[in-house]
């Protein structure tokens, strides 16, 4: 017996975050928000859902703290 996975890629990228969805997984998650806090998150954190979403996005890596001063100090004279 063959046993196949099957699913259809889809795309978050053509979906915006609404109030409602927000409600929607608060309310999964046993967290209750009213309307106008769902709206003020859907709000606040829409763009960045909608930029993660995006196929083939750039995400630049930041220098690592810790490497901060082995960089900066590189080439310098002691």
């Amino acid at each position: 017996m063959t046993h196949e996975l099957m699913w259809e890629e889809t795309s978050m990228a053509d979906e915006t975050l609404t109030a409602d969805g927000v409600a929607a997984m608060a309310a999964s998650s046993g967290v209750v928000l009213d309307e106008a806090a769902a709206a003020r998150v859907a709000r606040t954190v829409g763009p960045t859902v909608a930029r993660l979403a995006q196929p083939d996005i750039a995400v630049p890596f930041e220098t690592e703290p810790a490497t901060f001063l082995a960089v900066a100090r590189k080439g310098a004279r002691r």
